[in-house]
């Protein structure tokens, strides 16, 4: 799919500019700053656009967040957006800004009413607030800078508090209330937010407010709790217009465990059922974890009438499905067109793309140089977890034991 880095889509007819975000969402991550969005964090250049210490109205309409809407405006793209969307795009990948477009449509007019500072008289309608590291999972592609369990496998020094910037914050819990009316939609990703007090005091707050029942819920988790302490999910969801529950998982099985280090498949079989009035989509890293079960995976959403969706993995590098060797590329090319064959009555036009654009990606690089790096770091960590990346992915073994 070719996809221009210059501004495709007009400003008529409820068509988005660039993109809508800076217009309605606030992401707060789990280091205490601000970012356009969650996928601008990591970028090689991006912009801090405020911190854990600032208001969040002077955040809103602070001088990074101004000059991002005026550069759409203008037809420009801000730094961090060409690296975590635009290039996505035209690798054949689908992107954040792309699937915000669509969701939020409607409120494309919103960029009418921009100021000629780039300012909003409007407060966010979206918040995306990291309620810290606290985690019972320590993921492959994961650290501890996202997850408390990481800190007794990772070789940097200085790990042993929790960090949460916000569950105590009151400067934070000062402004919240001012968005509360105007509020639409919270999203919760981790660390793991079934576990984190933050999330809980939000949920409450908004439930105090009144206005509960105008607000989405929608989280990102790894499904391995129903209730905790003293809330029950499903009481507190209740009273909120929608809950929507993306739960997190790479590939499927013993595959999907040795990527999740905590997860147990059979338990994450229990919540999806538990929770099926709310998972609509099940979420996946597609990296060289994943990569070889994702149809696997797939038959499994289809049965348990669940969608899936998978986005290409970009850090740590040397886990990106643009490593794997030549051969293995092939194979798995081979093995995705005979799994489309098999089953193209059940898979959609939705789903093909999805696949289309995992392999597009794959092979729009090599970077099988960096796979050395990869077996250093899994060597390691199999020998702490006592496992084993060839006994459960027996179809990398040949290249993996001769690097």
């Amino acid at each position: 799919m070719e996809v221009s880095l210059q501004q495709d889509v007009p400003f008529q007819n409820n068509k988005i500019k660039g993109c809508i975000l800076p217009w309605i969402h606030l992401f707060g991550s789990i280091s205490g700053n601000f970012y356009l969005c969650c996928h601008a964090e990591y970028t090689p250049i991006t912009t801090i656009v405020g911190t854990h210490n600032e208001s969040l109205g002077d955040i809103w309409n602070g001088d990074a967040y101004k000059k991002a809407r005026l550069d759409f405006i203008k037809n420009k793209i801000p730094p961090e957006c060409i690296s975590a969307c635009y290039k996505k795009e035209k690798q054949g990948s689908d992107s954040n800004r792309l699937k915000a477009n669509q969701r939020f449509n409607k409120l494309a007019p919103l960029q009418y009413k921009t100021n000629k500072d780039g300012s909003l008289d409007s407060n966010p309608t979206y918040l995306d607030i990291r309620f810290g590291n606290l985690c019972n999972f320590k993921c492959r592609m994961c650290g501890p800078g996202a997850s408390t369990s990481w800190y007794a496998d990772t070789t940097s020094s200085g790990w042993s508090k929790t960090i949460d910037h916000y569950s105590n914050n009151d400067n934070f819990w000062v402004d919240v209330p001012k968005f509360i009316p105007e509020l639409q939609d919270v999203y919760f990703a981790g660390g793991e937010p079934f576990v984190q007090q933050g999330h809980y005091k939000m949920l409450e707050l908004i439930i105090d407010s009144g206005y509960a029942a105008n607000v989405n819920l929608s989280y990102n988790t790894n499904l391995s709790y129903s209730k905790f302490k003293k809330y029950d999910l499903k009481t507190l969801w209740s009273n909120f217009k929608k809950v929507s529950v993306w739960p997190s998982v790479e590939g499927y099985g013993k595959r999907a465990e040795y990527a999740r280090k905590g997860l147990s498949w059979s338990k994450f079989e229990e919540h999806t059922k538990l929770f099926k009035d709310n998972i609509t989509t099940v979420s996946s890293v597609i990296n060289i974890y994943s990569i070889s079960s994702m149809p696997d995976l797939i038959l499994w959403c289809k049965r348990n009438n669940i969608h899936f969706y998978g986005t290409t993995q970009s850090e740590p590098p040397h886990q990106k499905i643009t490593c794997l060797p030549k051969e293995s590329k092939q194979q798995m090319i081979s093995m995705y067109k005979k799994f489309v064959n098999e089953y193209s009555s059940i898979l959609t036009f939705e789903d093909l793309q999805q696949i289309k654009h995992w392999l597009s990606y794959m092979t729009s690089s090599d970077d099988s140089n960096l796979l050395h790096d990869f077996k250093i770091e899994t060597e390691r960590l199999d020998s702490l977890r006592r496992e084993s990346f060839t006994d459960t992915f027996p179809e990398f073994a040949t290249w993996y034991k001769t690097l």
